[in-house]
């Protein structure tokens, strides 16, 4: 008995002990100390279905990367974890609320959470991706959503960003990410919101090979806290310096055993392809086009041109026509007598003064037969032989 009694002894001071030694480690106040001391038990939960974060598997184990966190601190300062699971998500935040659970592995505040529970520093915080089927339009941002069907989850923050932004989707209720992400799949749903951890891992896992991340979204990380009932500010005080103490390496390795990335933000290569040949394509109707336009208004350009040099050429040619030959008009008045012509300012003129001066007729002056006989006839030296046979060979001019 005695040696009976000394083992227990000799366990509870080991317990006792290591929690102290593990408290220390992490730089624990006093009071922190002996807090844990009297709380060795604590009740944990947290969403169900929520992987990697943190899920229930097929072997009903609580499991993800929030427990990972949690079993890790827990050791270091020597609580022990009491799991409270198969509980839907709405049930797990009464039990909170009732102190029948006392702590959440991964939360994410909100003012009426925060009516009851104390949030640690995050420790787990992923950026928010939109999630499509791979044939589906381009998504640029948050604001390609509209007008779409967006699967969302009860009490999920990201229904009360999206309307916000006033984005006009339509939403499509879901139980769980896994929910969301299988509707997306099958077409009943355009996109998903979810951060990267989770969608990532979930599309791995299925093995949705339809499913793409299109595009980041403009809101603030996803972030996860740990919540702890607000009647224990020691405990978030515990956490929060657990946290902090966590090496890097134990970081990575947490993260590392459950994310697989597979980001196919944008345009694919196949897309960009499709893309390429189509503006190829258009490019290449737009340049023929303009082409053959430019080869009419080319053609077009050099027949006006020839036109124009006909019509030079014509002007030219009339203009010397009439440079040549010039036309007497309207009615001259004529001496009956001497035949002198009076001009446009009165003054009597010779007749072939005139014409002269009026066209670009030249006069030789000569006489007929019968004006020779009037004036010479009765000349001695006048041949009126030569004056009816022929006219005299010189000119008078």
């Amino acid at each position: 008995m005695r040696l009976f009694g000394f083992l227990i002894f000799l366990f509870l001071h080991v317990t006792i002990l290591k929690g102290i030694i593990h408290a220390e480690s992490i730089l624990l106040t006093q009071a922190e100390q002996e807090w844990i001391l009297n709380h060795k038990t604590i009740r944990i939960s947290g969403p169900q279905a929520f992987p990697p974060f943190q899920y229930v598997n097929d072997n009903n184990e609580f499991v993800g990367m929030a427990s990972d966190y949690i079993n890790y601190i827990a050791d270091q300062v020597g609580l022990e974890i009491v799991v409270v699971k198969n509980l839907a998500w709405s049930d797990v935040l009464k039990k909170v609320q009732s102190k029948e659970i006392d702590l959440l592995s991964c939360t994410t505040p909100s003012p009426e959470r925060t009516s009851y529970l104390n949030f640690s520093t995050p420790h787990l915080s992923f950026p928010l991706v939109i999630i499509t089927r791979k044939d589906a339009p381009f998504i640029n941002d948050i604001y390609s959503l509209q007008n779409k069907t967006v699967t969302t989850i009860k009490n999920n923050i990201t229904e009360t960003w999206l309307k916000r932004e006033n984005i006009d989707f339509t939403p499509l209720f879901v139980q769980t990410p896994l929910k969301a992400l299988e509707a997306v799949a099958l077409g009943k749903a355009d996109a998903h919101i979810e951060n990267l951890a989770a969608a990532s891992y979930l599309i791995e896992k299925e093995g949705w090979a339809n499913l793409k991340i299109a595009s980041p979204t403009s809101f603030e990380n996803y972030a996860l806290s740990i919540g702890v009932r607000k009647d224990w500010p020691e405990l978030i005080s515990i956490i929060n310096k657990g946290l902090a103490a966590i090496p890097q390496e134990k970081h990575n390795e947490i993260r590392q055993k459950w994310i697989y990335v597979r980001y196919e933000h944008g345009i694919q290569l196949m897309d960009f392809a499709k893309w390429l040949l189509v503006v190829a394509a258009l490019a290449s109707i737009v340049f023929s086009a303009f082409f053959i336009w430019n080869r009419r208004l080319a053609v077009e350009i050099l027949e006006r041109k020839n036109a124009e040099k006909e019509k030079e050429k014509l002007i030219s040619e009339l203009q010397t026509a009439l440079d040549e030959i010039r036309i007497l008009r309207g009615i001259l008045p004529i001496c009956s007598e001497c035949k002198n012509i009076r001009d446009d300012k009165g003054y009597w003129t010779r007749i072939e003064t005139y014409i002269g001066q009026h066209s670009e007729v030249d006069f030789s002056h000569s006489i007929c037969p019968e004006c020779i006989d009037k004036l010479y006839g009765k000349e001695d030296w006048f041949d009126k032989k030569c004056s009816h046979n022929q006219l005299p060979k010189s000119k008078f001019q």
